[in-house]
């Protein structure tokens, strides 16, 4: 019963773009930004070839990589690949990075696995295109999942949490979009704002129960709440992609066995299927 999205890339390992993405994933091989057929997943590729065209992408003081959206004659759109950028928290769609090595001798040196990360927000600036014409060009600001850490939902938070589970799911689901214009110190507020609002409807949703083997949460918080911890279904390691229907709240025991446990790859799917019926009961209870 492995899951069909699982993904098992690692960061700084060399991959054959064709062969090893593509084939078993699905998507465009020739696209900037590649969303899976197959599976929930956007594959976004960066390199130093089309720095000419204003594809300047790096990494900040903030650790956010600016990201080139795709396009090479015109001004910019948010649709297509950069559409599938800005929207794929939204839609449950993790984002993995790639850096292209270039080529020799003709042939493709492969494609570096930089890791997981989440939009954060976006901003315009201007550049020339392939025809030498200025247009407006758009920056995604990515954040890699790393960098949201998994604090206890009401400790050290920055803002008041709902209590009441209706209001909770509204401010989850409003936590994925991201405007734009964002600065980079924003990019980073706004991944840790989203993790913490996400983090704590699923902990109400649970009600003290965990989504996986349906027992108690084994102890309680100094707050005198339930202690479950938030595990991210469709990842690479917690930290990953925050929304509420890829995110299951679970006990210390389960989260280990999903994670180091000879049936943690089967445990993980069915926990997926639970919580996505969970999220349809629930929705159409709200409704």
């Amino acid at each position: 019963m492995t899951s069909p999205f699982e993904i098992a890339f690692e960061i700084g390992q060399i991959y054959d773009r064709q062969t090893e993405i593509h084939k078993p994933f699905g998507g465009s091989w020739q696209s900037g930004i590649a969303p899976s057929s197959k599976a929930p997943v956007v594959f976004a590729f960066t390199g130093d070839s089309g720095e000419q065209y204003g594809y300047s992408d790096h990494n900040d003081d903030y650790g956010v990589f600016h990201y080139t959206g795709e396009g090479q004659v015109g001004d910019m759109q948010l649709t297509g690949g950069n559409k599938a950028i800005l929207e794929h928290s939204r839609r449950g769609f993790s984002l993995h990075l790639f850096k292209a090595l270039g080529k020799k001798s003709g042939k493709s040196l492969g494609q570096r696995y930089m890791g997981e990360f989440s939009y954060a927000g976006h901003y315009w600036n201007n550049g020339n295109d392939r025809k030498g014409t200025l247009r407006k060009i758009v920056r995604f600001l990515l954040v890699p999942v790393g960098r949201v850490v998994e604090v206890a939902v009401g400790e050290n938070a920055e803002e008041a949490l709902p209590t009441k589970l209706d209001q909770a799911r509204e401010l989850a689901l409003q936590a994925m979009k991201s405007g734009a214009d964002a600065s980079p110190g924003a990019a980073i507020r706004s991944i840790y704002s989203r993790s913490a609002q996400v983090k704590n409807y699923v902990l109400l949703r649970a009600r003290g129960i965990c989504e996986s083997c349906d027992k108690p949460a084994p102890f309680l918080r100094h707050d005198g709440s339930p202690y479950l911890e938030p595990h991210h279904i469709n990842r690479l390691s917690d930290g990953g992609l925050d929304h509420p229907l890829y995110v299951g709240a679970v006990c210390p025991a389960c989260h280990r066995e999903i994670h180091y446990g000879l049936g943690g790859a089967d445990k993980n799917e069915l926990l997926r299927q639970r919580v996505e019926s969970i999220e349809k009961d629930i929705s159409v209870s709200l409704a």
